[in-house]
């Protein structure tokens, strides 16, 4: 009877190393690391932080972005739309930006009238001033929606420049670049 017993421990034994083993060699198989790895691709966006504004967003890796003093302008891929953002104070002053802006544009795009103003969503900072123009340029008609926002120290301005008719797959673009906008505390780098 004791023999009996130790042969059906030694099958179980046996069985269940087999398994055990088998169970190794299939996850050996499956973890292996494989020779046509894919390549990991960039993400198709640019994330820019402007740590002494406290600034940030991100855009797509097409757009073309250049900086000229305080401003970062992002120019879409076929050159329809323009995107600026600028901190042009250094402290919460966002009826005194929006103003400066409005007066800005209806002289650089007069005649222009401003066809809209209240408050818009951007990114992080919910819903702020903003206010959207038609004017010209060269005869050419032009749009522009300001944004205006202030963090506890920083006010900021983001304009979006189009002509007439920009397409649905560029302004949703833009939305989607507004959507990333961030304030934070400035810091030196």
């Amino acid at each position: 009877m004791r023999e009996g017993i130790t042969a059906a421990l030694t099958r179980r034994r046996l069985g269940g190393a087999v398994l055990l083993l088998a169970g190794l060699t299939i996850a050996a198989i499956v973890l292996w690391p494989s020779r046509d790895e894919p390549q990991t691709k960039p993400l198709p966006i640019r994330i820019v932080a402007v740590p002494p504004l406290g600034l940030g967003f991100a855009h797509p890796r097409d757009w073309k972005r250049t900086v000229s003093r305080d401003v970062i302008r992002l120019t879409s891929p076929d050159g329809t739309l323009v995107l600026l953002f600028s901190s042009p104070f250094a402290k919460p002053g966002t009826g005194f930006a929006k103003q400066e802006a409005k007066d800005a544009l209806r002289k650089r795009f007069a005649p222009a009238k401003i066809v809209r103003d209240g408050r818009s969503p951007l990114g992080r900072a919910g819903r702020v001033q903003s206010f959207e123009l038609v004017g010209e340029r060269d005869g050419d008609l032009v749009r522009a929606l300001v944004h205006v926002g202030s963090s506890a120290w920083r006010t900021y301005v983001v304009t979006m420049l189009t002509g007439e008719n920009p397409s649905e797959r560029r302004l949703t673009q833009a939305r989607r670049i507004l959507e990333t906008v961030s304030f934070s505390k400035p810091r030196k780098i």
